[in-house]
């Protein structure tokens, strides 16, 4: 036997062989169909990429051309019942040239170079801030990756619920061969 070493044979799988079972085939080629369908699963987080960026960036600009930033004059403050968000009576001009006196939450204002300024939408009334490129990137970056690891979980436990099913078959079928063959070889007088 020179040549050969002890333990695994690569490839016994594969090879006609007395011992190999049809479930050995299988879970062959569960192994191999689960590593090719691993390794494709951060391009299905590549494509989430892409897919939830190009969303995001048509969204950012339909907000940044639906919304404008305005400057607002301070007419009275007025203390709500939270420090977090404090309220003011702020006046502006709107995009469309009407002037707007509204009770605006800080959290929409914008303070710039000592003004205060807020996002209205195109009747003037008071916005939201628009989306900006960073944050839409970043969404679409953690959609992507959120993606490819669900997909390749996903397929883990697959191939693990897959894996656990070959083992039951393997085991009936074991407990089946023993069933037919028999187990005496303990008993005196058996195999003659």
């Amino acid at each position: 036997m020179r040549g050969r070493t002890t333990g695994t044979v690569r490839g016994w799988r594969w090879r006609r062989n007395p011992l190999r079972r049809r479930t050995d085939v299988v879970e062959t080629w569960l192994g191999v169909l689960f590593v090719a369908l691993l390794c494709a699963s951060p391009l299905l987080g590549w494509w989430a990429d892409r897919s939830v960026g190009r969303v995001l960036r048509h969204e950012v600009a339909t907000e940044h051309a639906e919304r404008t930033l305005v400057t607002a004059t301070l007419a009275r403050s007025k203390p709500s019942g939270s420090e977090t968000h404090p309220t003011e009576q702020l006046r502006w001009t709107g995009p469309d040239g009407a002037s707007h006196t509204a009770t605006v939450s800080s959290d929409l204002e914008v303070l710039q170079q000592g003004r205060i300024r807020i996002w209205t939408d195109r009747k003037g009334a008071p916005a939201a801030p628009p989306l900006d490129s960073a944050t839409a990137s970043t969404h679409a970056v953690l959609a992507g990756v959120a993606a490819g690891s669900a997909a390749a979980g996903l397929l883990v436990m697959g191939r693990q619920l897959l894996m656990w099913r070959l083992m039951l078959r393997r085991l009936e079928s074991w407990a089946r061969e023993w069933a037919r063959v028999g187990q005496d070889w303990g008993r005196a007088g058996a195999g003659g």
